[in-house]
């Protein structure tokens, strides 16, 4: 379980790659290669065409009524269907929209469960002032669309390690105002695709102008929220929207 995501700059690979069968072709490629990675964990002198041929792995699958479900698949397979954007992987070397920083890098994704660490982090980049006009634009920001959190803290048991939502307060009571990190993961996440002048207001209201230099975290579950937040800074500066499947 993942959150999937996408930033739709129009490159040269979707001038020959329709979207929908983009996102299908690349999540195959991303999943035979951590397919292969984890067999290797236990049997690193397997070869590889045995994993390609006796290993398989369960993908969703659209049915014909729109639902999905579950279907096996070898691993061979995965392969043998990502090969058709294989031809375009030079492209992707010097695009904008790589924030992943490999092949077809504008498409990226969040593991779950989040870790404790990592909403941690995203309370941690807000800032300490409670007077911040960033800050005071988040918290009417959050008011005023109502982000509460609660589609966060209705699946919370298998979305995130922690049973209860980090919690920011600033001042003291009365006057005390607080943000939770389900608000803050309602907010990315839960709230629909994320167009470039939302995504331009996301940026300022997180202060993500220096996310883009900022060191590699020591949590992979942090570098993938990095990732997205870089995600949303070249979404304003590219004019390109993300898609967001949670």
């Amino acid at each position: 379980m993942a959150l999937d995501y996408a930033l739709k700059f129009p490159c040269e690979v979707r001038k020959h790659v329709p979207e929908a069968k983009l996102s299908v072709l690349v999540g195959y490629m991303s999943l035979a290669e951590f397919a292969v990675a984890e067999i290797r964990k236990s049997n690193p002198s397997l070869p590889i065409e045995t994993i390609l041929g006796s290993h398989e792995v369960r993908v969703n699958q659209v049915r014909p009524d729109g639902t999905t479900e579950q279907a096996p698949m070898a691993i061979g397979q995965l392969v043998a269907q990502a090969q058709a954007i294989g031809k375009y992987k030079e492209h992707c070397r010097e695009c904008r929209a790589n924030i992943a920083d490999r092949p077809f890098g504008c498409f990226a994704k969040i593991n779950y469960p989040i870790s404790k660490e990592a909403e941690e982090w995203l309370l941690a980049r807000l800032p300490n002032d409670a007077k911040d006009p960033a800050l005071l634009l988040l918290l009417r920001f959050l008011s005023d669309l109502e982000i509460d959190g609660r589609p966060v803290e209705a699946v919370r048991g298998r979305l995130c390690e922690l049973k209860d939502p980090v919690v920011r307060r600033w001042g003291s009571a009365p006057d005390q105002r607080q943000i939770t990190s389900s608000q803050i993961v309602h907010m990315l996440a839960f709230g629909g695709d994320i167009g470039p002048q939302q995504a331009g207001l996301y940026t300022k209201l997180f202060g993500l102008a220096s996310v883009l230099s900022e060191p590699h975290p020591p949590s992979s579950n942090i570098e993938q929220f990095k990732t997205f937040m870089c995600a949303i800074v070249m979404s304003g500066r590219l004019n390109a929207g993300i898609g967001i499947d949670a």
